[in-house]
């Protein structure tokens, strides 16, 4: 899953990365002696798992009433055999043109779609595949570093002038990882619109040559056409690279090759697939919250399963469309499930049930389901930071951490496991320093973002001069995609000066925040991101009855029985409320709640973030610090 990414080209992305990756491995270096110096008996087997999609969808007032209690259906997820075989397939080399890069490529993805359709085998996903391939990893380590015992490679030409019309020309190859022997080798020189006929015979030379049995759907899968129409084909393989990305521009992109596929073929169901996940996206991204882009995501889902019934990847649209634009969980489980039942060894897929598991507070089945797509996707730092995200909830602080070290030297470019480190540090131990240090060791991108985290941790060491500075980086509308929390830059630069010693109510960028929100929530009454922040502006302004008021109704738009994961969020917005309108026995209340649902609240921030100070002389919060063996 994602935050909204800055937009870096490949060239300058691979150069942050290699200059991050000296200064992230002595980092983590550091912190991992540290680590293992305090606690040696707490570290734990790391899995990877895929990093939680994670942004603010629009809230109907069908999540207050009832829409969610319900009698939750199971997940059905796989558990493969031992001796079940492993097989990766790297990205296919192009030999051709390089205006063509993107054709090996897809085709790689493609047989990889198909093979994960086979139960009695394990594909490792494609992100760890590229992974591996852009680290030129041996032969002899892909057993150790992917944990596949077998490798399927080509080479790709794609010749365009052949009389007669394109010709696609692969030479494909399986090894066996252990002593690098070559099980079988094939090459092919067929027409272009052929290559259907081409996936399909290497798909079944794979599963006949590891002797996997397949089942009659599975066959079905592995030999079908997805388009008769080869321009159509390449439009959707044009659009592939960037169909997950974080960055609107590539993302964009992606929707308009996706698009030209539709026109071109209008029964060609991928393509409406990824019609309908691009337009999720954009909606989930908060790039286009408008009711159309719903609509057409729903409807270009429907049209691939008009076109393809029981298509898994239709049901996956759908899953999407459910969750990132309906917060309708359940729904969203079902379509999802339906999908793993054609596709069981798709990590896409199953690790998008454990985050929907995760919203429904089903905290265990989720950390099953993240865990079993580490298996299949083992490189991936998205997926680690996700699995620390859950452990982090779960207050299961040490295995976070070790998650986080692990993203870390993965992506040690991207910001965010090092913001989810210092939060668990944070929250693990209550001291400032070792969390200071991680966030200094951020690579240097993505101020605006940066600035957010760098602000929070400046309060929580009382340094509201600091905390100015850091804000100043930071977008005029901020989102926070770790509590699911939207709010004016205005209203962190309020909170800082009251936190400061200054008065609220005499200070115009207060009454600036207040009133930014205020229209905010006449435009979109039903959210309770706005309600929450509303709430909080009202409490700098010393407006003690609308604060509770609005800090209530987000609450009570978006309960944890609602959404585990935001609706906590709120709870603890609420809580802080609470303790700053004088309202010490509610504030102690709704903490006592919050703690004992799974969050990021923790007894060691309540112990040591100055947010608290309202209340920390009350009894009823000493001996709550007390009960939890804190107090003191």
């Amino acid at each position: 899953m994602p935050e909204r990414g800055i937009i870096v080209g490949a060239a300058a992305r691979g150069l942050i990365r290699t200059a991050a990756a000296t200064a992230g491995g002595r980092f983590m270096e550091s912190q991992r002696v540290q680590e293992e110096q305090r606690s040696p008996g707490s570290r734990r087997r790391e899995f990877h798992v895929r990093r939680l999609l994670v942004g603010l969808a629009v809230i109907t007032a069908a999540t207050s009433c009832g829409l969610f209690e319900r009698e939750e259906p199971s997940a059905p997820l796989p558990t493969p055999a031992a001796d079940t075989p492993r097989l990766v397939v790297m990205p296919f080399a192009n030999l051709g043109s390089a205006d063509d890069e993107f054709f090996p490529s897809g085709l790689s993805d493609e047989i990889t779609d198909r093979l994960t359709a086979v139960s009695g085998l394990v594909v490792i996903s494609r992100s760890s595949a590229q992974a591996a391939a852009a680290d030129e990893t041996p032969i002899e380590a892909i057993g150790d570093e992917l944990g596949a015992d077998h490798v399927l490679s080509a080479d790709v030409r794609l010749d365009r002038q052949a009389e007669g019309g394109p010709r696609l020309r692969l030479d494909a190859q399986l090894l066996r990882v252990p002593d690098e022997s070559l099980l079988w080798s094939a090459s092919y020189d067929r027409a272009l619109s052929e290559v259907f006929d081409v996936l399909s015979d290497l798909a079944l030379k794979v599963v006949d040559t590891l002797r996997v049995p397949l089942q009659e759907p599975e066959r079905r899968l592995l030999e079908s056409w997805p388009t008769a129409d080869m321009t159509a084909y390449e439009a959707y393989l044009r659009g592939l690279p960037h169909r997950w990305s974080f960055e609107l521009g590539e993302l964009e992109s992606a929707g308009e090759s996706f698009a030209r596929a539709v026109e071109i073929d209008p029964g060609f169901a991928l393509a409406h697939v990824a019609v309908s996940e691009f337009h999720s996206q954009m909606f989930h991204f908060r790039y286009d919250r408008s009711p159309q882009r719903l609509a057409g995501a729903y409807a270009a889902a429907h049209r691939a399963l008009e076109i393809e019934p029981g298509l898994p990847e239709g049901h996956r649209a759908l899953g999407y469309y459910y969750y990132w634009g309906q917060r309708n969980f359940a729904q969203a489980l079902a379509e999802l499930s339906a999908a793993a039942a054609r596709r069981p060894n798709d990590p896409l897929i199953v690790a998008s049930i454990g985050i929907v598991l995760r919203r429904q507070g089903r905290w265990e089945e989720a950390l099953d389901a993240l865990q079993r797509t580490a298996v299949m996707d083992p490189k991936s730092d998205v997926n680690v930071v996700d699995l620390a995200s859950t452990f982090g909830r779960m207050r299961r602080y040490d295995e976070a951490a070790a998650h986080c070290r692990r993203a870390i030297e993965l992506a040690p470019d991207d910001i965010f496991p090092y913001v989810f480190y210092a939060r668990i540090l944070r929250a693990r131990d209550g001291t400032a320093t070792a969390a200071r240090e991680v966030l200094e060791a951020m690579p240097d991108k993505d101020p605006a973002q940066q600035g957010l985290y760098r602000f929070e941790q400046a309060l929580f060491e009382r340094d509201s001069q600091g905390a100015l500075r850091w804000i100043d980086e930071a977008d005029d509308l901020i989102s926070d995609p770790i509590d699911e929390e939207v709010f004016p830059k205005s209203l962190c630069q309020c909170e800082a000066q009251v936190r400061g010693g200054a008065v609220g109510p005499t200070l115009d960028v207060c009454d600036e925040a207040r009133a930014s929100l205020e229209r905010a929530r006449e435009l979109s009454p039903a959210d309770p991101a706005l309600h929450a922040a509303l709430g909080w502006s009202y409490a700098m302004l010393g407006d003690r009855k609308r604060a509770i008021e609005a800090g209530e109704r987000a609450v009570e738009l978006l309960p944890v029985s609602a959404d585990a994961m935001a609706g906590h969020s709120y709870l603890v917005r609420l809580a802080k409320i609470y303790a700053w309108t004088d309202e010490p026995y509610k504030a102690v209340k709704t903490i006592q709640k919050a703690l004992s649902l799974p969050g990021w609240l923790s007894v060691k921030t309540l112990q040591r973030d100055p947010v608290w100070d309202p209340i920390r002389g009350d009894p009823r919060f000493k001996e709550l610090l007390r009960i939890h063996g804190a107090g003191g």
